[in-house]
């Protein structure tokens, strides 16, 4: 069963202020791809809206380059982001 399907949660929800950047994820494996990842000062994480298939384009992909306040949880290597906003510079 899937850990990210809703009710399946108990992690602590924390928001966070970032900005998106393209990076390259799981360099030199067949899995290498550009990830979508939250860069904030206390972490960078490859972000991805929860409950999103995460073999489907990220529909964060658009605010590339853009500072977001993002809400959600920190699931092994990924920020499930439940509500973002963009954020002034």
């Amino acid at each position: 069963m899937s850990a990210d399907k809703k009710g399946d949660i108990n992690l602590p929800t924390i928001t966070v202020t970032g900005r998106l950047v393209l990076r390259t994820f799981g360099k030199h494996t067949k899995s290498e791809h550009l990830g979508v990842y939250l860069v904030a000062d206390q972490f960078d994480y490859l972000i991805r809206p929860a409950g999103c298939n995460p073999f489907m384009d990220n529909p964060l992909l658009p605010l590339t380059g853009k500072m977001i306040i993002a809400t959600g949880y920190i699931m092994d290597y990924v920020f499930m982001v439940q509500t973002w906003q963009e954020a002034s510079e």
